[in-house]
């Protein structure tokens, strides 16, 4: 945990709606042992991101879902003695969640205007710029494949009946596909791959990262063609 979050009081967990990647929702499942529904709610692609998938003819995404004994807070917020609240899956929380308060700003890492906490919390001066900069460029890149994987999704006709559930299992199938890639690929050269990406500006052509796309691409198409 960071420095600056040490003396946390939750309130970047609180009132707000937290949308997650596919690859997030495989990784919390996964460490957590909890199906899809357990924790995510389902809601309408507003404002319009990508990994917008169609259900019953409309761009949903996917959320966290909220705590059963207060609504405000997210599903995973744990309270603890003396008012303290932390994360209950701090070590598999959402990218989006990993990279805050921090945004890129014309290329740098910059504080959020809209942070929640006491900005005085957030000495530039002194936070460790590799480390956020690699976990924004993370995001980025797990939010772009997301997009690839929903959009193969987006091409099943209608009358294969693309049901909530059939996608839980089509984005599990998946992901468990492209963190085998990632694995294989190992993290010293899965990390330069997302940098050069990023170098690129997504746009890339013969290049590792392109490859891995590629891949991508292929698995999402057989599992879409499969549901």
């Amino acid at each position: 945990m960071s420095d600056s979050c040490a003396a946390c009081t939750g309130l970047c967990c609180y009132d707000v709606v937290v949308r997650v990647t596919g690859y997030d929702a495989w990784r919390i499942k996964r460490a957590q042992a909890l199906p899809f529904e357990q924790f995510l709610a389902i809601g309408p692609d507003m404002p319009a991101a990508p990994g917008a998938f169609m259900l019953d003819g409309e761009r949903s995404a996917l959320y966290l879902g909220k705590n059963s004994e207060n609504s405000r807070a997210c599903t995973f917020l744990m309270h603890l003695s003396g008012g303290v609240q932390r994360c209950g899956i701090y070590a598999n929380r959402p990218s989006v969640c990993a990279v805050y308060p921090m945004t890129f700003t014309n290329g740098s890492v910059a504080l959020r205007s809209d942070v929640r906490c006491d900005k005085s919390n957030w000495n530039m001066a002194t936070i460790t710029y590799p480390r956020w900069r690699h976990a924004l460029l993370k995001h980025l890149f797990e939010t772009h494949l997301y997009d690839r994987v929903a959009a193969a999704w987006n091409e099943i006709p209608a009358a294969a009946n693309p049901s909530l559930a059939k996608y839980y299992a089509y984005i599990e199938r998946c992901f468990d596909a492209i963190d085998t890639m990632r694995l294989d690929a190992g993290e010293k050269n899965f990390d330069e791959l997302i940098l050069r990406w990023q170098q690129a500006g997504g746009q890339t052509s013969e290049t590792p990262a392109e490859d891995f796309l590629k891949q991508v691409d292929r698995v999402s198409a057989a599992e879409a063609a499969a549901v």
